[in-house]
């Protein structure tokens, strides 16, 4: 018997009852007839096969060749991923696809485009396994949002404008607002998502006080329309796009000493604004989740045939901290399963591949725009280690690294991500006042 094997095979009955239990489960695998395997290097013939008909799962121990498709990994990594502490990228099976990869022993073995179709009901049953081999509650019904979450007036408004901008042409570009305090903030939305990412931190009362908080939707992009230039499936953003955006936006709004702030990709371009920041009128920066480059190692990212509304949604869910609440990670996996064709995918050519600071941010002027970079310990795309080499490049930068959070901070856990955001902005305000 293979390690997996003797190591869930006393905790079937559980584990199962955790999967069938669970209501995203029993939506997802509704009339689904599929069988996969998960194994383990030590012994690659036998493995836990997950047999789902009726929607249902049942376990067994049986032959890794019953399936349609296997997750592979070395034991030492199955026990990692099934710990009750984690570090990453052991949260996920895609964290470990993505870091560790076939060479390191982790792979998808089988029918490709079985597992991204598929990727919701095994990406349950692995979650729900380590549930049960830690004694965690059964889940039987949906997460309800925190009270604080629930208003009985939310504070975002929002409206549209038009800009015409060189790289998209005519668009109608939907921005939402809230609070009044003295300082601009802008917020800045992340890869294939859109400005709902904010509204948490939006509605909060002590950063309505002291700033006026302002997010807009990228052309193309949630609630923005597509621009006269663009093409549908010919999308891919670019820095001086990302750019000309940001500066008309604050034009149009009549923005003063702006500071800009957001995660991933929307971190990177933090970056690029600070380079910028004299002539977009830019006066502090705080790029969360970013550094000067990221090499592109994105191991089955594209799958093709697979559906994008659901497949993105799980790969980007996968970068979360485990400790931060189901209810704000079911609202990612929402809004980046409700984008437009070829967004999410264009939006990565930046990322990976559009996004170069090598050589530039050492030129920043943090006497006029003061940065102040944060980085969750659970990103395993955008690491600790990678941002605070960055920010140590950057003269009178300051990094600090975020405890319990991923690669979406400022959506995935507001509560938790607070604290560093306001240590931010008083970072820059105290910066600027001693220029």
């Amino acid at each position: 018997m293979s390690q997996i094997a003797g190591l869930l095979s006393h905790h079937f009955h559980a584990i199962e009852e955790h999967i069938n239990s669970d209501p995203d489960f029993r939506a997802s695998a509704a009339n689904v007839d599929l069988s996969f395997a998960i194994t383990s290097s030590d012994n690659a013939d036998e493995a836990v096969v997950v047999n789902v008909q009726d929607g249902r799962a049942t376990l067994s121990a049986a032959a890794a060749g019953l399936g349609t498709f296997g997750l592979r990994a070395k034991p030492e990594q199955w026990q990692a991923f099934l710990a009750e502490k984690l570090v990453r990228p052991y949260q996920s099976f895609w964290g470990m696809l993505r870091v560790i990869g076939q060479d390191g022993g982790v792979e998808v073995r089988g029918d490709q485009l079985a597992f991204g179709r598929h990727a919701r009901i095994w990406r349950i049953v692995l979650d729900r396994a380590r549930d049960a081999l830690h004694g965690k509650p059964i889940l039987t019904t949906l997460a309800d949002p925190p009270s604080d979450e629930v208003t009985d007036e939310d504070s975002v408004l929002g409206r549209y404008i038009w800009l015409d901008l060189p790289s998209t042409g005519k668009t109608k570009i939907f921005y939402e607002t809230a609070g009044s305090g003295p300082q601009p903030l802008l917020f800045l939305h992340t890869a294939g998502s859109d400005s709902r990412q904010y509204h948490s931190l939006m509605n909060h009362s002590i950063l309505r006080s002291r700033t006026t908080m302002y997010a807009f939707d990228l052309p193309a992009h949630g609630r923005s329309g597509l621009g006269s230039r663009q093409s549908p499936g010919g999308y891919a953003l670019t820095e001086t796009a990302y750019l000309e955006a940001i500066g008309a936006v604050i034009a149009r709004l009549g923005l003063k000493d702006t500071i800009v702030c957001g995660a991933s990709m929307a971190g990177h371009i933090c970056l690029a604004a600070a380079i910028h920041a004299r002539e977009l009128g830019i006066r502090g920066a705080i790029p969360c989740e970013a550094c000067e480059h990221l090499p592109f190692t994105q191991p089955i990212y594209e799958l093709g045939g697979a559906d994008a509304s659901l497949l993105d949604p799980e790969r980007v869910c996968g970068m979360c901290a485990p400790t931060s609440p189901e209810y704000f990670k079911r609202q990612i996996w929402w809004q980046y399963s409700s984008q437009g064709y070829g967004i999410f995918s264009g939006d990565l050519k930046f990322y990976f591949k559009g996004w170069d600071g090598r050589g530039r941010v050492e030129g920043i002027d943090t006497g006029y725009c003061p940065v102040y970079m944060l980085t969750g310990e659970y990103d395993y795309s955008c690491t600790v280690e990678a941002s605070r080499a960055t920010a140590e490049k950057i003269g009178g930068a300051r990094f600090e690294a975020m405890e319990g959070l991923g690669h979406f901070p400022l959506t995935e856990n507001p509560r938790r991500v607070l604290p560093y955001l306001l240590r931010a902005l008083d970072f820059i305000a105290g910066r600027r006042g001693v220029e």
